[in-house]
């Protein structure tokens, strides 16, 4: 890797964990450069604006996304269920390995402004509803395969489900930031698993697994 492209991947990272963690409005390039190391004329070669940036960081969080999570839930050589089960239990892994620190596309999604004058911004939001937009279709998927297969309930359309699982696990996430510790997020999913069950039905899908945080307490 030349000096450029190793530029380009330290101010990427930097950015990546500066805006997870204290969002991109509180993280200003000064602090991106301190922290990567990179000089203010290589950053702006790469990147003609801090926009410029936010946005490759957001595309990067997606293409990293799609490749270690979405595939868990299109693996047809287990079931819809467990599929969706091993979904949710990568979520709760990721939370731990990240500090509780939420959803990245949430933290961002919440970060943005809204009202007249923060046109700037819609670009970011079209990209971030794209993104769950896809994992609900990745979701709806799943859980169609799994109503045809006789482990999900077959009473409510599988896109409004996958709308609210995947609106249920933004707010999850929220509480699991707040709380700092997977119980609540562990509790809610063993949850959605269990009314996702088809009515008269005693198989249920395998339960994600508890967490080994230090916080975290048994689902009662």
């Amino acid at each position: 890797m030349n000096h450029r492209a190793s530029s380009r991947e330290r101010i990427l990272q930097t950015a990546k964990e500066l805006f997870y963690h204290y969002g991109f409005q509180m993280t200003s390039i000064d602090d991106i450069l301190r922290v990567s190391g990179v000089s203010r004329s290589n950053f702006y070669y790469h990147f003609p604006s801090k926009e410029a940036l936010i946005l490759a960081v957001i595309e990067q969080r997606i293409a990293e996304f799609e490749a270690a999570l979405l595939p868990s839930l299109q693996n047809r050589q287990i079931s819809p269920a467990d599929r969706l089960a091993r979904f949710f239990e990568q979520i709760c892994q990721m939370q731990e390995q990240a500090r509780m620190a939420g959803c990245s596309f949430g933290n961002m999604t919440a970060s943005l402004p809204t009202g007249p004058g923060n046109e700037q911004y819609e670009r970011y939001r079209q990209t971030l509803s794209r993104l769950f937009h896809r994992v609900e279709e990745a979701v709806r998927d799943c859980l169609t395969e799994g109503v045809h297969a006789g482990q999900f309930r077959n009473d409510l359309p599988p896109a409004e489900m996958a709308t609210f699982l995947v609106a249920s696990l933004q707010g999850l996430l929220i509480v699991a930031k707040a709380h700092q510790n997977t119980e609540a997020l562990l509790c809610g999913l063993s949850v959605a698993l269990h009314l996702l069950r088809l009515p008269g039905t005693s198989a249920t899908p395998t339960s994600p697994k508890h967490s080994r945080h230090e916080n975290t307490k048994p689902c009662r």
